[in-house]
């Protein structure tokens, strides 16, 4: 039996595409909708990985996710509902 070779370079590719990019973009959009006004979706690419994140812009969000947990609750929820 061979050993398993992992080509590093090609997961590092497929981490950093805009296509994934764009698919962790949408996610993200799913759980600001979810959240309300002042929560918004953003993504970017680093070296290593895409990456999004939905983030309180508002004051006013960020109060209620402060009493409400907004971000680890509805929002968490909804996007892995889009997710199945």
């Amino acid at each position: 039996m061979t050993p398993i070779q992992w080509r590093f370079a090609a997961f590092r590719e497929i981490r950093t595409l805009e296509e994934t990019k764009q698919m962790l973009h949408d996610f993200a959009k799913v759980g600001a909708r979810e959240g309300g006004d002042g929560f918004v979706a953003r993504a970017n690419t680093g070296r290593n990985r895409a990456r999004a994140a939905v983030i309180a812009a508002t004051l006013r969000a960020r109060r209620r996710n402060a009493r409400d947990h907004t971000l680890v609750g509805p929002v968490i929820d909804a996007m892995k509902a889009h997710g199945q």
